[in-house]
């Protein structure tokens, strides 16, 4: 019996020795150019300067959040907005304007306001 326990206990320290055998291969991956996944698909950018970003605050919640400087080649797109605050967070987005410039998108709920919110933008299209 002490054989069998013995074998059972190696052979399952060797299945978990290669189950958790991992190799990164991750940091091939080209992070310095707008693609997807292994450099395979390209993205398309309607702004290459980036955006301003203001958070419009109610009292001390957040409700909604200004986008500036955006291209006029983003105008048709849609810009979407999502704010965190670690406990909750609401997303809001619009319809982005010929021209581009600035614009304004509500948030679904508002967001109470902390030392530190975290605002992911994106433009989607045109």
């Amino acid at each position: 019996m002490r054989r069998t326990s013995g074998t059972i206990v190696g052979a399952a320290a060797l299945v978990a020795a290669a189950l958790f055998a991992t190799v990164g291969h991750a940091s091939s991956l080209n992070t310095a150019t707008n693609s997807v996944g292994a450099g395979k698909v390209a993205v398309a950018t309607c702004d290459n300067d980036g955006v301003t970003v203001l958070q419009v605050l109610t009292g001390n919640n957040v409700t909604s959040v200004t986008i500036g400087g955006i291209a006029a080649a983003c105008a048709a797109g849609t810009l979407s907005v999502t704010v965190n605050n670690g406990t909750a967070n609401s997303t809001g987005s619009a319809a982005v304007p010929g021209g581009g410039g600035s614009m304004t998108v509500a948030l679904a709920a508002s967001v109470a306001m902390k030392d530190s919110d975290q605002i992911d933008v994106t433009i989607t299209g045109p």
